[in-house]
């Protein structure tokens, strides 16, 4: 029975291919650090700093009747910049830089070469690298731009002599106003009811309802305006993201609300347009910080790695695919582009105060916007050769049945048993 000793464990030595023998070799090893030995104290204090680099030493030679000419090829192995392989006899094989090196002769080693080789780790450079959360740069311009909307809100009020407003024509001037206000806020309708009941707290109490919109859009900045649960979905979802398309779909609510009140009917007197005004300002102000809150909170998504095998369509019934929601690149980039130009339209009508905030809102919702689509699905077209089911097509296309929905929904089909051998918009993946 033969023993394997620690001898037949050895490698044969090289680098780059070339072979040499080691008589020793050392490496540090622990951790990096600093002793602080302090003043009238007798315990010193060891702070590691982390591990210590892994420098190869090793004292190697080459001998034989043809040492010149092995020598030559080690020294021009280590001369060559970049990583090469080394074979190291009690550590194997790893891929290492040549440092320093020396190579000696002694008249009486005759036919021997001596090295001293130091090889350092070649790894990955991970340099520090700063990533921009965009999420909270959006969050920051809102609350931005709600402390510059009510104290320009709180400034043009001031200078309205709420005795001469024409009460019917501020009713008519700010009905747009307030349909805006019952369909983008409705938590706040409680406050005043109808539309004579805002027109009243705009002309009678404007620091109520300042504070009633304050108040309520603080907590949005605050980053709890989190009204969609992103994550994996399975049956019924979508890989383009149903919680995307949601949010996606209030978000362009309120830009359709924000472009709308843009521009309000002149009203009687000047004290009646100015109160008009204002109130559609801040209006469209508190708009903005909604959506701006509202997109902050749409997730970069996961990078998703491709499925090895795709399940039989009887088993998806069975166990529907699970899947981490991505949303559709062209909706955000629009949606994006949209409001990028409402706000540029509400921002030709602020003082330099309040077109800064406004500034700094726009870029950052189109920071955040541009990342969350960078990490989603972009739309190709398709035609299939034949009616079939949404199903069928989504099977195919996807290798998910699930995503059946997506199809229909996505090109409004009439009926998911017959998809029309038409044109159809369908994600890319």
């Amino acid at each position: 029975m033969t023993t394997t000793t620690w001898r037949d464990s050895l490698l044969k030595a090289s680098f780059r291919g070339v072979a040499f023998e080691v008589e020793n070799t050392s490496m540090p090893a622990g951790q990096r650090g600093q002793l602080h030995e302090f003043v009238q104290r007798d315990e010193p204090y060891f702070e590691q700093l982390g591990k210590r680099a892994q420098v190869h030493k090793l004292t190697a030679f080459i001998i034989g009747p043809d040492c010149f000419e092995r020598r030559d090829k080690l020294l021009e192995a280590l001369e060559v910049p970049g990583a090469g392989e080394l074979v190291h006899p009690w550590l194997g094989r790893m891929l290492v830089k040549a440092g320093p090196c020396e190579v000696s002769h002694e008249l009486r080693e005759g036919g021997m070469v001596r090295f001293e080789l130091e090889m350092h780790p070649d790894l990955p450079r991970k340099y520090p690298t700063a990533k921009v959360n965009t999420k909270q740069q959006a969050l920051k311009a809102s609350g931005g731009l709600l402390d510059s909307a009510l104290g320009r809100f709180s400034s043009a009020m001031d200078k309205v002599n709420t005795a001469r407003i024409n009460l019917l024509s501020l009713r008519n001037s700010v009905s747009g106003v307030f349909n805006a206000v019952q369909q983008q806020f409705a938590p706040l309708m409680t406050a005043f009811n109808d539309l004579s009941g805002f027109v009243q707290m705009v002309v009678n109490a404007p620091g109520s309802l300042q504070s009633l919109f304050g108040s309520y859009l603080t907590s949005l900045t605050g980053g709890l305006f989190s009204l969609f649960s992103f994550g994996s979905s399975s049956s019924g979802g979508s890989s383009s993201g149903s919680n995307y398309r949601s949010a996606l779909s209030l978000a362009s609510q309120h830009v359709d609300s924000i472009t709308e009140i843009d521009t309000i009917a002149p009203a009687g007197g000047e004290d009646t347009t100015a109160a008009a005004q204002a109130t559609a300002n801040f209006v469209q102000d508190a708009l903005l910080v909604q959506v701006t809150s509202l997109v902050a909170e749409l997730p970069i998504a996961p990078k998703v790695e491709p499925v090895a095998s795709v399940p039989a369509i009887n088993q998806q019934v069975i166990q529907p695919t699970e899947r981490a929601e991505v949303p559709v690149a062209d909706d955000v980039l629009q949606l994006r582009d949209d409001l990028n130009e409402a706000i540029w339209q509400a921002s030709l009508k602020a003082d330099h105060d309040h077109y800064q905030a406004l500034t700094e809102v726009r870029h950052a919702v189109s920071a955040h916007l541009t990342a969350v689509a960078e990490s989603g699905v972009r739309l190709i077209e398709v035609t299939p050769a034949q009616s079939l089911p949404a199903l069928v097509l989504a099977y195919r296309r996807f290798g998910d049945a699930t995503r059946e929905n997506e199809v229909v929904q996505r090109n409004r089909i009439r009926h998911p048993g017959f998809v029309p051998p038409l044109p159809l918009k369908v994600a890319k993946e």
